[in-house]
C-alpha cells in the first residue's frame, strides 16, 4: 500500500509572498498534501501581523492549490510535523547563505526526529530576491508590492499591513 506523502512547509510568513507560493505550487506535484504551517510567536521572531492575519493571507494566496492547506502552530517544527502525520519538511533556498543556515537546521531536525526527510527547492532567479521583509518595507512606504505577492492576496495584505505602519 502506497504511503500518503505529506510535506510541511513552515515559516512565519509575515506576509506570505509569491516566492512562498512558488514553493508550494512547484512542490504540489511531489506530495499528496502540503501543510503550510504558519508559526506563532514561539519562533523568537516578532511578527508585524497577527497569527490569524498571516493565516488568512496564506489561505487566500493558496486557494487555487487543491492539495495545500494552511494551519497555525506554536512550538517545535518537528512536533508540528508529527501532528500532521508528515515525515517531510519542505524548505526553500534563495541564496548560498540560506543553504548554510538550512544545513544547520537539518541537523537539529534529525537529532529530534531522525525519520524526517528534508526536501529543498531552489528559488528561480526571478524570485530569489523576494522576501517578506521587502514586502513589509514596500507596504509601509506605500510603494507598489503587487509583483511580490499573489494577485489574490494584494488587497488583504494592503489592509492588514497598512494598519501596522
Amino acid at each position: 500500500m502506497k504511503k500518503n506523502k505529506i510535506a510541511v512547509f513552515a515559516g512565519t510568513f509575515d506576509p506570505f509572498t509569491i516566492g512562498h507560493y512558488d514553493m508550494v505550487k512547484r512542490s504540489a506535484s511531489f506530495f499528496d498534501n502540503i501543510v503550510v504551517g504558519v508559526s506563532g510567536s514561539s519562533t523568537g521572531k516578532k511578527s508585524v501581523a497577527t497569527l490569524e492575519e498571516r493565516v488568512a493571507i496564506a489561505m487566500t494566496a493558496l486557494q487555487d492549490i487543491e492539495n495545500a492547506e494552511v494551519k497555525a502552530f506554536d512550538g517545535l517544527l518537528t512536533d508540528f510535523v508529527a501532528s500532521c502525520n508528515a515525515d517531510i519538511i519542505l524548505r526553500g533556498l534563495r541564496t548560498a547563505s540560506d543553504f548554510e543556515h538550512e544545513k544547520l537546521l537539518a541537523s537539529v531536525y534529525w537529532d529530534i526526529m531522525p525519520e524526517v526527510e528534508i526536501f529543498y527547492l531552489a528559488s528561480p532567479p526571478n524570485l530569489a530576491h523576494i522576501s517578506s521583509t521587502i514586502v513589509r518595507e514596500l507596504t509601509s512606504l506605500g510603494a507598489d508590492f503587487q509583483y511580490y505577492v499573489t494577485h489574490s492576496s494584494v488587497e488583504l495584505i494592503k489592509k492588514v499591513y497598512s494598519k501596522h505602519v
